[in-house]
């Protein structure tokens, strides 16, 4: 990339936004498969239901929670990413198309259409 150039590799960054989409949808998958274990291994309270217990009970389910919300945000955001760089080549092509238009419009004189 040259300075003040930007260099775009329309099929590269296709791929890539599709990667990062197919990742957000592996993550996704995962969250779950893996939360359900989480989630089902820690409702019996193997920890105890004795006042230790409890103390931690309280402490561990707002931090199983956390992670479980935060896992599955992390999911979607990969996955709208991704959608998100596909879309913004797309435009970013459509655009330098009609710039390119424009500009064979004005370099030609003997070209008036608008």
């Amino acid at each position: 990339m040259g300075e003040g150039q930007l260099w775009l590799d329309p099929a590269r960054a296709r791929r890539g936004g599709a990667d990062l989409h197919l990742a957000g949808e592996s993550v996704s998958a995962r969250r779950v498969t893996l939360g359900a274990e989480i989630t089902a291994a820690s409702a019996p309270r193997p920890w105890g239901r004795d006042d230790i217990g409890a103390a931690f009970e309280m402490s561990y389910r707002s931090h199983e929670e956390t992670l479980l919300r935060a896992w599955a945000g992390l999911g979607r955001s990969l996955e709208g990413l991704g959608t998100d760089v596909v879309t913004s080549v797309d435009a970013n092509l459509r655009t330098d198309a009609a710039s390119g238009r424009r500009f064979d419009r004005v370099a030609d004189p003997r070209d008036r259409r608008h």
